[in-house]
């Protein structure tokens, strides 16, 4: 659910899910990486069944430049961080970049909490990598490797609990295979705009008044 809330500069309002995706969306075209660039539309259209399956490694190739989906993802999860909800279920998983998620999944029965895991852990480096580690722009491809194996091992065991491919862990295996690539279009973000953050909440009274108790 979109949260709304006031720029301090202006005091608009807006929801956080439009503020990220603009901001996300502008660094994509600044930083020349512009969205669905490889992604040929025309492929699968007007083909019959059997043209479909003698081309499924292609069309899957194809499927897989297409980032609509994944600049949804970014912008959800960029939203849903300034939502103290959300943070219950990292805090449980999270391992931080040195240690290794691997060694949590291992004990897990569960193919959705080895999913978990491995794409909760992936998000923070995502993020930790490409806009709040306070060495962002010196790191380099630093724990690239890292990141794009748990968005790859998140994909594999959510089609085994579910039985298959589903738009999701598309989405995860997109996230995978070219995780330096959002790293760099967040760190342009984080450059290009110091005030990526700048807004603040319009609190009830209720709220507030409960906030102002001792």
């Amino acid at each position: 659910m979109p949260v709304k809330f006031a720029h301090i500069d202006t005091m608009q309002t807006d929801t956080t899910e439009s503020f990220f995706s603009d901001h996300f969306l502008r660094a994509r075209i600044s930083d020349n990486k512009p969205s669905n660039k490889d992604y040929d539309p025309i492929l699968d259209e007007g083909r019959n069944a059997t043209w479909l399956e003698s081309h499924e490694k292609e069309i899957k190739q194809n499927d897989l430049e297409y980032e609509e989906d994944v600049n949804q993802y970014i912008t959800l999860l960029l939203a849903e961080m300034v939502n103290p909800k959300s943070t219950i279920l990292a805090r449980q998983y999270l391992v931080g970049a040195n240690s290794d998620a691997g060694q949590i999944a291992i004990d897990m029965k569960l193919e959705t909490q080895k999913y978990q895991v491995f794409r909760i852990n992936g998000d923070f480096l995502l993020f930790h990598l490409g806009l709040f580690s306070p060495e962002t722009n010196i790191l380099g491809d630093k724990y690239f490797d890292k990141g794009g194996s748990y968005y790859n091992a998140a994909a594999c065991s959510l089609r085994n609990a579910w039985g298959g491919r589903s738009g999701l862990s598309d989405v995860l295996e997109k996230l995978s295979l070219k995780f330096g690539k959002y790293v760099g279009i967040l760190r342009h973000m984080k450059n290009q705009s110091s005030n990526y953050f700048s807004f603040h909440f319009k609190f009830s009274e209720e709220e507030l008044s409960r906030l102002q108790k001792p």
